[in-house]
């Protein structure tokens, strides 16, 4: 009988941690699932440490968190960018460089001076060099994170759409005689364009420069003009092992690419 209880309730929870795992695009109902599963039998609490192992270093990189603006982001700027619901995966960010460029270089600078105009209904040229998608492009920035020196980070992001945006990290020191903030590092992962309605997942590996104490990661689109999609933004602290297993899959897949 004890034998055969204690089976039950393994297989009960080896469900539940199963229906987890489905929810890969929602990393509340994973978490929900794994601690209901580890409740129902211990064993299960192996498999949620291994959920909750690479923590995401980036506060609401699902975007999930919040209400009308998406928390520890930008202000979407509802002209060239967006928060969308998109069923299962939840909340998303759409980048649009359609709108005409003069239009929306206007409305920025007003919404610089106030934060709170409306945005106007896009104007879509004809002519795609006239869009803001041929020029400046359009971005969304997170906060500021803390940089651990010759840490190796990776970087990975959920994307749609035809064309190859980037998603940035900029790195910043402080400037040796304004104590200020300064641009110090750069580097970026451009997801490949595809089918516009197929989502992809892509990643790299990087490691700030010493002198490197903040962070901030740039979601970015411009040409071509169109409408690109992301999701579950990602930042994670690796090992110097496995960032050089990274770029050795991202040297084969640039290969056969080639190839």
């Amino acid at each position: 009988w004890v034998y055969g209880v204690n089976g039950v309730r393994n297989g009960m929870a080896a469900s539940v941690m199963i229906l987890g795992l489905t929810f890969r695009n929602n990393l509340k109902m994973m978490l929900l699932c794994a601690v209901l599963a580890a409740s129902l039998h211990k064993s299960m609490m192996l498999l949620a440490a291994a959920l909750q192992a690479g923590e995401n270093l980036l506060p609401n990189g699902s975007f999930d968190e919040g209400g009308k603006e998406a928390l520890h982001w930008e202000k979407t700027d509802n002209l060239t960018s967006f928060w969308r619901n998109d069923g299962q995966r939840g909340r998303i960010l759409e980048l649009d460089t359609r709108p005409d460029r003069k239009q929306v270089l206007a409305y920025w600078k007003e919404r610089k001076r106030n934060p709170d105009v409306s945005a106007p209904k896009a104007v879509i040229p004809e002519e795609p060099l006239k869009s803001i998608g041929s020029n400046e492009g359009t971005a969304l920035d997170s906060m500021l994170l803390d940089v651990k020196p010759g840490q190796d980070y990776k970087l990975s992001v959920d994307y749609r759409g035809a064309g190859t945006p980037f998603v940035w990290i900029k790195g910043f020191m402080i400037h040796p005689k304004r104590k200020t903030l300064t641009d110090c590092y750069q580097t970026r992962l451009a997801p490949p364009g595809g089918a516009a309605d197929r989502w992809r997942s892509c990643s790299i590996t990087f490691r700030p420069t010493p002198q490197t104490v903040k962070m901030k990661v740039r979601i970015y689109a411009y040409w071509p003009a169109g409408v690109y999609w992301f999701d579950n933004v990602r930042l994670e602290e690796i090992t110097p092992a496995e960032a050089a297993e990274l770029r050795r899959k991202r040297a084969e897949t640039e290969e056969k690419n080639v190839n």
